[in-house]
């Protein structure tokens, strides 16, 4: 039986761990919001216990910040963080480009494809489309080094909501989106000239802004 507006009476903790993260990409939780574990219980029709199980993931992922006997909040970017987990990433994907294009396993028809798909998102001001588009296109090229470790270690990084919270904040100032796709370009240039040193160079200048 399903309840009107909500899930499965019977739901998996991964069902509102997805709830959870949907509302933090499509804006319905904001930055330093409080998650109201009892709002959320309700809205779905599952027991507060599946809802802290969620939350306890979240916290691990990077989404959701807890503090003892204040409760749990969506995660703030702070710019602290924000520098380490660039410096994080930009090593792990340079990493996965060059391990990527030894055993010749980098899929540039599909990155192609992928930085169309971004190019259209900015002319259609999607931001979805974007966010995905980025996320995409970074995890290609980490899934190409062909490393279980390194893929898993670039996945606890929460990169979907660092990822889609940026895009959102950039859309949001008026900053030049078309400048961020064309750099994704760019590394799809280098890596299509085999330049493994400048698609390197290319990698870690697209995390400067």
């Amino acid at each position: 039986m399903v309840a009107s507006g909500g899930l499965k009476r019977r739901v998996l903790r991964d069902d509102v761990v997805e709830h959870i993260v949907d509302s933090i990409l499509n804006g319905a939780l904001k930055p330093g919001e409080k998650i109201i574990e009892t709002r959320i219980s309700r809205e779905l029709q599952v027991s507060q216990g599946a809802v802290r199980e969620a939350i306890r993931d979240l916290t691990a992922r990077g989404f959701v910040e807890t503090e003892p006997y204040k409760g749990s909040r969506v995660k703030v970017l702070s710019s602290d963080e924000l520098y380490e987990y660039f410096a994080v990433r930009s090593e792990l994907e340079s990493l996965a480009l060059g391990w990527g294009f030894k055993v010749d396993r980098i899929d540039v028809e599909s990155l192609a494809g992928i930085v169309e798909k971004m190019f259209s998102g900015i002319e259609q001001q999607d931001i979805f489309t974007i966010g995905k588009a980025d996320l995409d296109f970074h995890r290609t090229i980490m899934e190409s080094a062909g490393n279980g470790s390194l893929v898993r270690s670039w996945e606890v990084l929460a990169n979907d909501y660092w990822i889609f919270t940026l895009v959102k904040d950039y859309f949001e100032k008026g900053m030049d989106l078309g400048d961020h796709a064309r750099k994704h370009k760019d590394i799809l240039d280098a890596i299509s000239a085999g330049d493994v040193d400048l698609m390197k160079d290319k990698m870690k200048n697209h995390f400067l802004y």
